[in-house]
Order: C-alpha cells, then structure tokens, then sequence
C-alpha cells in the first residue's frame, strides 16, 4: 500500500494507509478506530476450509473527498471507498466484491471493518471506555426481549456476555445462537458527551450493521462497520459466480450528540434520505377487524382436531359480518377488515360467493350502507402448507402441482408450495388482481415466512431457493398487484419471521422499492395488547417509531383495553395505520372507546403523517410543522399513580417560534426555547394535549 489518504472535517479525521485505519472525532480526538483495517475471508475448497486474513497488492488512491482501497482477499477483488463530505457529519463506506477468476467462490467467513482494542492483555477493560455503551437502533427493545431487558450493553458487557447470530428452521421456530457477533440494523456507541452511529443500509442484499468481538495475545478487540457474513447472509457472498460483482451497501458512520434519541433520529433521517418512509399523503383506512368478536378463531377441540374450513358455514356468515360492519360503522372505522375465513378454503385468495354473495355487490353494499371499505386477509403459500392449516383442507389443492417444493434428491415435498415458485406467483397474483378489481382497499401478506431450500428447476427461481430468493419472491407479488392497482395498500409480515414477534428481515429491507409493499407488520402485539405492554413487548414499538418511518400496521384487541383507553392510545399513537375490533365486556368502557375513536378520527392526520417525536417511552408527539401544530400522547406505563414529565427543545419541533399557540389540556406549556409536559396519571392512564398555532 502506498502512501496514506488522510481527509478531515469539522467532526471526523480519517486516514488510511500501510499500519492504520484510522478515525478519530475532530473535536475531542478519541479514536473511535486507529489499527489496521481487519480482513478475514475463508473459502471452502477442496481438502478443507483456507482463511485469508491479509489484503493482497493492496493500494490506495485519494479522490477529493474520498480514499479508495483496492486489493485482492481470497482472490477476489476488493474495492472499498472511504467518502468524507466536508458539509455533513458523517462517514460513508462501501464495499464492492468481484470474482475475476472462471471459478466460483464459496466463502465461510468474510469480515471487514475498523478495529478498536477494548481491554489489556488480561481482559481489563482499557480506562477511557469504562463509561461506554453500545445501544442496537432501532429495536432498544425486541418484541420478543425477555421483561426488563434492553439492547443497551456496556463495554464490560462485551467482555463477560456472548453476542448472537439468528437462527432458522422451516417451521418457524427461530432463537439466537451465542456468537461473537452482535447484529443490528445500527448500532449507537456512546462515549462521553458524543456518540458514534454506525448504519448499513442495503437494498440489494440482505446485510445488518455488526459489531464483533476478536481475542488477541494482547487483548479483546472490537471489529465494526465495513461488512460481515452472519449466518450464511448476505447470500451473495456464499457462492459467487465467475465475473460476479458483489454490492455490499452503505455503511454510515455519524458523528452525534449523546443520547439514545438523536441516533434513533439520525437511523431515520438515513432511510428517509433512501426512500424509506412513509409517503406525505399516506392516508390508510382505520380497520374494524371481525376476528375478535366472531367465534370462528376462538373454537377450540377436545380432540385436537386441525382445519377449520367446514366450520365457515356456521360461523363466518353473511349476517355475521353484517353485524360486525355495523359495529365498525358505529365506532367510526374507514374498513371492514376481513381475517381467515372469507374465502373458499383457508389460503386461497378465491372469495366463498355461495356463502357470502359476489364481492363486487358486498363491497358495493359495505360503502353505500356503512360507509366502510374491504379489506382482506391473504395467507400466502408458507402458512398454506403448513401442517395444521393443510390437514383437511382444500387450501393446497387450490394450487398448481407443479408449485410444489422439491428437496435436494429432487423428490416433491407433498403438499409443501414453493412461494417463489412462478407457478405460484402467477396464479396467485391473477387471483389477488381479480379481488382488487372487484375494490377490495387492502391486502395483508401474512404467513409468509421461508420454509427452506427447494431444488425444483421448473420454478424459474434461483437453485437452491434461499432466504434471499424468498424475500423478493414475496415483493414481487407485491409488485405485480401495484402495478395494475397502486392506491390497494399491501401489508408485508416479516419475510423471514413471517406473522410472529420476531422481526429478522431489516425493518427498511425492499420497502420504497417501486411497485413494493406499504407497511410492516406490529410484531403480532394484537392477541393481548395490555399484557404486551406490561411485559415491556409494546415497548418496541415506540423505538422503532424513532427510529424508522417506514408505516406499521397492527389490530388490536380493544377487549383487553381499561378504562383509561391506554391500550388503543398506546397503539394508535406508534402504528400509522390502526386496526380495532373487539366488545369490551364493560359497557363504559365501550364507550370511552368510541369517545377516544372520535378524537382520533379527527386528528387522525397528526398520527398517520405527523413526524414521530418521543421525550421518553411515556410521552410521544406527532408534529404537524406545516401547519405549526401537534399532538402530545401522554401514559403511565406503571401500577402506580404518577407524575408524568418531560421537555423538549423547540428547535426539534420544526415549528415556528413566534406565533401564539392554543393547547387542549393544561399539560403541556412553552417555557422560552422548549415544550414542557407535566401530567398525573393514574396506574395505566393515558392523556392527550392538542396544541397549535393561532391563526395569523
């Protein structure tokens, strides 16, 4: 390598050259990295497995405000291109693969990044970084976190606790693997009064931002940012074909002020910035959904039996769902939304006419008597397979033969389809068209999760189908319905994890992509909302709301809700897109919801398109700058009763500063250059404060 690169701005120092990868924060000098660069790859050959850990006719080459590192690392072609902007406080990497040789490349292992030595040669942690913490953007909280637990670790953390690396079975059974590794979409590192983020972002293939812990003769040591094969993933790296070139995205390194808020922001701003938010007029109908209150999901079986299609009759009727229509008309919804049960046979996608009338008229019916649009549940082909769900139903049947997985052996896999299979996708889209033409306003991509490898070269799909294939088989579909109906929303479960609390695909993964699917899945949090926040679960959804734009869409169950009305505020405070359904047992209660239904409805533009601003867990704002105007949604997440407080700076409200401003509750209040809060609750209360701008 020749001589360094060195570039500067007002928050970081770079330089990079033979013995140094270095960055250092421009104001305090602390170096976030200052060691060569860390390169490991391990290629499967013949008569094992060889590891190469040192850069190849390395060079480097600086470019106005970027340094580009060239070399070779198990004989593919590396690229690496360091770019400091003078005008912005961040560093941005990115790492490109190629194999110039007429043989593929099966790599094992691939790790490339900055280097941070973190304790001596006897596991003591170095005496600058004893106040540190590393913070995972934007799950501070994972649905599925054990109570009490947060993704905050310590630096001694790092020294006496394993990581994790996800794993997966085909029948949606996945847990965490102790590792070396941590894995994120971002991660916050905090040390002082600065914090360093550091984001991946990758639309092309599937990539998180890792931390990783290396044991040295001199001591343990950080690797982080660059790129790092988890778990078999990105799957572009497992095999790569002669002439294949390998885009590894973009790894942000952000220079910020401490606190776990301004790094959840600063994730946000990134995916904006890519097209990963919500759309300005995003504007989705608020759902009834009949499942809570119809007996079709609540049978259960003293012998255990599976299948429920034979119980439709009886129980998904006609005078059913008119009941629950009125019902969703009266509590002031925009949609029926219509779970498991609508169709023919469980996963479908063909509408049951002799029981329910032509679509076209029920949908017609539904807006001129109740003013309500159709939405509609689709279980795509994973859950379709599944054991319970296929057992004596004609769901499979329903399919294409030729849609079936096949193994390794090439033996069909009965009664298994294959969702990346074209067999699949092409009848499966010409029937979700015909129910968009029909004006159905929705559709929910759920039991979507990867079932495994399928080796049948009929299916047009990669061979062997791996977890990749499967995603953009999924957002395909998507796709080929928008491109004929555009304004249909879709909701996609988690492609991986599909209708469960584990959320493994990135939360911006293919989302903004044209023609792709318009909200994720809220975690499966709709069963037992109270108990979901008691146990911390809800919390979840309250950092991924700082942390991404990307919309969530969940129902809830509104008879597990109080008096206070804590669980549907809750809810329709951090998911952009709100479903309800359920008769609460207590009469006032009911009536409290509708109440809260009502306020919403009328601010419901705060909450579906309001920028997402959180003082804390207990205190969420929805800011409406252009209009100089905002919601508050105050709670008290406790047992006991409380005083509920927190501030912001004025500035972070995008609202002008010098306008008078009317509020709905004494709660809230101007004090100079910040917005105070302060409200007693009662043990699971909740309160709402409107404030805005008088007009000029």
């Amino acid at each position: 390598m020749n001589a360094d690169g060195e570039l500067s701005n007002s928050v970081f120092r770079l330089r990079i050259g033979p013995e140094r990868f270095s960055l250092h924060d421009a104001a305090t000098g602390f170096a976030w990295a200052d060691a060569p660069c860390h390169c490991r790859a391990s290629v499967a050959q013949d008569g094992g497995t060889f590891t190469h850990e040192r850069l190849e006719s390395p060079s480097i080459q600086q470019r106005a405000d970027s340094i580009i590192v060239r070399g070779s690392l198990a004989r593919l072609d590396i690229e690496q291109v360091l770019t400091l902007p003078g005008d912005k406080p961040f560093l941005e990497e990115r790492i490109t693969l190629r194999n110039a040789t007429n043989a593929p490349i099966a790599l094992t292992e691939f790790e490339v990044g900055f280097q941070r030595q973190i304790t001596d040669s006897i596991a003591n942690l170095l005496p600058e970084l004893a106040g540190d913490q590393l913070a995972a953007v934007p799950f501070r909280i994972r649905p599925t976190d054990p109570p009490g637990h947060t993704n905050d670790f310590s630096f001694g953390d790092l020294i006496t606790k394993p990581g994790a690396e996800p794993r997966f079975t085909a029948d949606q059974r996945y847990g965490q693997m102790p590792s070396r590794h941590r894995f994120s979409e971002g991660w916050l590192w905090t040390h002082g009064d600065r914090a360093l983020g550091v984001f991946k972002f990758n639309q092309e293939n599937l990539e998180w931002s890792i931390f990783s812990t290396i044991v040295r003769d001199d001591g343990l040591w950080l690797r982080f940012g660059g790129a790092c094969l988890l778990s078999g993933h990105p799957a572009a790296l497992v095999s790569i074909a002669p002439g294949r070139t390998v885009h590894l995205g973009v790894m942000r390194y952000q220079n910020l002020r401490a606190g776990y808020a301004p790094g959840a922001y600063a994730f946000r701003a990134m995916l904006d910035e890519q097209g990963c938010g919500f759309p300005r007029d995003f504007n989705p109908p608020v759902h009834w959904n009949e499942l809570y209150d119809n007996p079709e999901w609540w049978m259960t079986s003293p012998q255990g039996l599976v299948g429920r299609d034979a119980t439709r009759v009886q129980t998904y009727t006609r005078a059913a769902i008119e009941e629950e229509a009125i019902k969703a008309e009266e509590y002031g919804c925009e949609a029926l939304y219509l779970d498991p049960g609508w169709d023919t046979a469980f996963g479908t996608f063909l509408w049951d006419e002799p029981r329910l009338g032509p679509l076209a008229k029920f949908v017609e019916e539904m807006k001129t008597r109740h003013g309500l649009g159709v939405s509609l549940h689709c279980p795509l082909a994973t859950w379709v397979s599944y054991p319970t769900c296929c057992a004596g139903s004609d769901g499979v049947a329903s399919w294409p033969r030729a849609a079936w997985r096949k193994d390794e052996d090439g033996q069909v896999i009965e009664n298994s389809i294959c969702l990346g299979s074209r067999q699949y996708l092409d009848e499966a889209a010409r029937r979700l068209l015909d129910l968009c033409a029909s004006g159905i306003v929705y559709l929910m991509f759920d039991g979507n999760w990867y079932n495994g490898r399928c080796w049948n070269t009929d299916h047009g799909h990669p061979v062997p189908y791996r977890m990749e294939d499967h995603i953009r088989a999924n957002v395909d579909l998507a796709q080929r319905v928008h491109a004929k109906f555009p304004r249909v929303l879709i909701e996609m479960h988690d492609m991986i994890g599909g209708g469960s609390r584990i959320r493994w695909t990135p939360v911006y993964y293919q989302y903004g992509l044209t023609g792709s699917y318009d909200s994720n899945w809220g975690f499966e949090l709709m069963w037992n909302p109270f108990e979901d926040l008691r146990s911390g679960r809800g919390r979840a959804l309250y950092y991924y709301n700082i942390g991404c734009n990307v919309p969530v869409y969940l129902h809830i169950d509104l008879r597990d809700d109080n008096e206070h009305c804590c669980v549907f505020w809750w809810f329709a405070s951090t998911c952009r897109h709100l479903g309800i359904g359920g008769t609460h047992a207590n009469p006032s209660v009911v009536e409290a919801q509708k109440h809260a239904m009502r306020r919403y409805r009328k601010l419901e533009r705060f909450f579906k398109r309001g920028e997402f601003r959180g003082l804390n867990e207990e205190i969420h704002l929805h800011v409406l700058p252009d209009e100089n105007a905002f919601v508050v949604n105050i709670f008290n997440l406790s047992d006991q009763p409380r005083i509920i407080e927190g501030h912001i700076a004025l500035e972070e409200l995008g609202i002008a500063p010098d306008r008078w401003y009317t509020r709905s509750e004494r709660w809230g209040w101007f004090e100079r250059d910040r917005f105070c809060v302060r409200c007693g609750l009662p043990p699971w209360g909740a309160q709402l404060v409107e404030v805005r701008a008088l007009n000029p």
